[in-house]
């Protein structure tokens, strides 16, 4: 070791090193580079699980491929994040990972008896396939499945040894740990499960990592320090440090980490976690995919109405997030806005609808369909002929309609598809092509009918054994407050129709419309979830809580898809636009001699209400809702404190009052010391890379302090003149204060290099001046 002014020092001794690597417990605590292998075991380990925090929640992706390839990703990180903790070169571990990831691809593609039988092939067929196809089409997507694993592997490889060796060799995981938090807040954000505790684990493992670095560079400092042979009070102190087990130090972390941890997690008990939008690993992969695909092809970010009409997609579950499209679907000539019915269901599972198996019989082109449509006979209505112009071609397999269709009259279609085979379906009362023949427009004779009100109290007479057996089934699962909140809502009601209007009316004044919601975890039944949780919901909750409320009251009633009426063209009386953004659903409810008569529960909609969707929930709907926000919040804020009081009981409560005040106080006293610390705290950052300037700089509010405490420098005094004839009573604080003078000197004019401990140690020191002269 040389002295204060010599050459940067050799913190290991060779031979020491050499002869101590001879035995485990000695190679445990031997100092190796950039610590011992028990400093970076310490280390590592909450890097490993802020790196396994990236894969947890992950677990829960279907198909067995999914598993396989997390169980490849955590079988390869284990392997590299050993080879962290010892120094070989990197041409040692270089054929170990190829052979690894060779070995885990063959693995995850069975069909293979072998590794070396699958990187054969890979190389000699799929390899050379996948790259004529990216010339092509320069997709990713359009690689081989084994091609992307492999660069899945690849690039997780290369992440997990670039965040091991940061932590190791600089000391420093906020960067990668605040990723860690920002990916889970977005998870939380979209995903059906909560992910609160990885969230709470993830501080934990920050907190941890740092914790243990700060202490190993603490003792890296204090090693050259003693290598320098400074005797100023810091390095002292720092001695006497330096005598506590790196154990007890590591102990005190833990316990201060779990602490802060357990501190958020006690605010999460208070605060529930939001919940998040509810969609499955495989809806976001979906849905990542189809906004690349948006991004790279400037398309509309919504689902085409064609397919997905009256917001719901066949075989998946209700309730997913939904952002409208604007785009222009249809163009319609009506007589008279009317709801386009589309499709009814009547089979409900508690999670989506679907439909029974009818028969339909074949109809012709133009043939009267009166004998057969409507199913039930209804009074006379309005015969309406209305025509639709799809905005281009479009697969269609029920005829949209405003009302019961009586005669087909023409399809436009293109020559070399023919005209399609038409088909009616009685108990549906609904026209289908056969085939989803694409067609460009249709021209359709209706029968309209809005009943009145009274003819409808005035019905009697028993549903049909049919009708009941098919639109009043229910989910085994239904809870049974579901059924008891129908029989709340319908109690005093004296007829199915003021039952039918309770109900609707209860849903549109006491749920909420909006467009963001989330699928209801799974296991939970939609209705329940939407009445009793969500609480609030787009057409298709309305709709569907509904025919199940009905249907707990014995009234067959049944989901029906389509779209609102549209917007009036201006300056026509006949004439609609209807986007893509009117898709909707409703409610039909079965009368006893006069058949499905509709009801709509979603609030902003009707006939005589309006033709658009009403403004989804955070949209801006007026200072009044805005208020009943805010009005809310702070009544949930206070029953939020209430509970806590009571919780914490009135011993606690007036400590509280005691206690918090006086810091209140103090804090605000404390300030502006807080503000130079703050200030030192942003220069200790660069200080150990700046030059001369810079250190001056650090100084700069030593000197004014002093001046202000003691009095102003007098005209031709020296630094060290001024330093000394200061009266300072603290012999030990004079002393300080003289060294920091000898070391401004030595920064101000001496073009002698600093050694990065130095310069910490000149920052600590105006520090700890600036402190005590507060």
């Amino acid at each position: 070791m040389t002295g204060f002014s010599g050459s940067p020092v050799n913190l290991v001794d060779r031979s020491t090193v050499g002869s101590s690597a001879r035995s485990l417990p000695s190679m445990l605590f031997s100092s190796l580079p950039y610590g011992t292998l028990l400093h970076r075991i310490f280390i590592t380990l909450p890097m490993a699980g802020l790196l396994f925090e990236w894969l947890l929640p992950l677990h829960v992706a279907d198909g067995a491929n999914s598993q396989n390839v997390l169980q490849a990703l955590s079988i390869f990180a284990v392997f590299l994040l050993l080879q962290g903790l010892f120094t070989l070169r990197g041409w040692v571990w270089l054929p170990l990972n190829a052979i690894l990831v060779v070995w885990l691809c063959s693995q995850m593609f069975v069909e293979y008896s072998n590794p070396y039988t699958w990187f054969v092939h890979f190389v000699t067929e799929i390899l050379p396939e996948d790259a004529s196809e990216l010339s092509n089409v320069w997709e990713f997507m359009a690689l081989s499945q084994e091609t992307r694993t492999m660069i899945l592997l690849t690039g997780w490889g290369i992440l997990v040894s670039a965040i091991h060796m940061l932590a190791l060799y600089r000391r420093t995981v906020w960067l990668f740990g605040g990723a860690t938090l920002v990916y889970l807040t977005v998870l939380e954000s979209v995903m059906e499960k909560s992910i609160y505790m990885d969230m709470m684990r993830t501080v934990l493992y920050i907190l941890l990592a740092q914790g243990i670095m700060l202490i190993l560079r603490l003792k890296q400092e204090i090693v050259e320090s003693n290598g320098k042979g400074m005797d100023d009070p810091e390095t002292v102190q720092a001695r006497r440090l330096s005598g506590l087990p790196l154990l007890r130090w590591s102990l005190v972390v833990l316990l201060a980490s779990l602490m802060v941890a357990g501190i958020i997690r006690l605010g999460g008990y208070f605060i529930e976690p939001s919940s998040g939008m509810g969609l499955t690993v495989a809806e976001m992969a979906e849905r990542l995919s189809g906004w690349g695909d948006r991004f790279h092809r400037n398309a509309e970010p919504s689902v085409p109405a064609s397919k997905a009409v009256g917001y719901m997609s066949q075989g998946e579950d209700m309730g997913a997030p939904l952002k409208l499209s604007d785009a222009l679907f249809f163009s319609a000539q009506s007589p008279k806005p009317v709801y386009w019915r589309g499709e009814t269901y009547e089979r409900y599972d508690g999670r989506k609808w679907g439909r029974e198996l009818t028969t339909s019989m074949p109809a012709r082109l133009s043939e009267d369909l009166s004998g057969i449509l409507p199913y039930w006979k209804r009074p006379a209505g309005d015969k309406l002929v209305q025509s639709l112009i799809f905005e281009q071609p479009t697969p269609v397999r029920s005829l949209l309609s405003g009302g019961v269709i009586t005669r087909v009259k023409e399809i436009r279609s293109s020559k070399d598809s023919g005209v399609p085979q038409i088909t009616v379906d009685r108990l549906s009362e609904t026209v289908s092509l056969e085939g989803e023949a694409v067609i460009s427009g249709y021209t359709i004779e209706t029968l309209y009918d809005l009943p009145e009100p009274q003819s409808l109290r005035n019905m009697t007479g028993q549903d049909p054994k049919y009708i009941k057996e098919m639109y009043l089934q229910l989910p085994e699962q239904l809870p049974d407050r579901v059924r008891n909140l129908a029989r709340e809502i319908t109690s005093g009601t004296t007829d199915r129709y003021e039952m039918a209007k309770a109900i609707e009316s209860y849903l549109e004044q006491n749920y909420a419309y909006s467009l963001h919601t989330a699928v209801p975890p799974k296991r939970r039944e939609f209705t329940d979830h939407f009445l009793f949780d969500a609480k609030k919901g787009y057409c298709v909750h309305f709709a569907t809580a509904m025919v199940v409320l009905l249907r707990s009251e014995g009234i067959p009633a049944r989901y029906v898809t389509g779209f609102a009426p549209g917007e009036l063209v201006a300056g026509t009386v006949d004439q609609y636009e209807v986007a893509e953004k009117n898709a909707h659903a409703w409610v039909e409810v079965f009368f006893p001699g006069r058949g499905w008569v509709m009801f709509d529960p979603t609030p902003g909609f009707g006939i005589g209400a309006m033709s658009s969707p009403p403004a989804a929930e955070g949209s801006g709907s007026g200072w009044h809702t805005n208020w009943q926000n805010v009005r809310d919040s702070i009544i949930y804020t206070v029953v939020k404190m209430m509970i806590l009081l009571s919780t914490i009981g009135p011993v606690m409560l007036g400590s509280f009052i005691l206690l918090v005040p006086p810091v209140i106080v103090v804090v605000i006293y404390r300030i502006p010391v807080l503000l130079e610390g703050i200030i030192y705290l942003r220069m200790s950052r660069t200080i150990a890379v700046s030059r001369r300037e810079g250190l001056i700089l650090a100084s700069a509010g030593v000197w004014d302090k002093l001046q202000r405490k003691f009095g102003a420098l007098e005209k031709g005094q020296t630094m060290r003149q001024y330093v000394s004839s200061l009266s300072i009573e603290d012999a030990e604080f004079k002393a300080d204060v003289e060294q920091f003078a000898q070391r401004w000197e030595r920064a101000a004019y001496d073009d002698q290099t600093w050694s990065r401990t130095e310069k910490v140690h000149f920052l600590r020191q105006c520090i700890r001046i600036v402190k005590k002269m507060a």
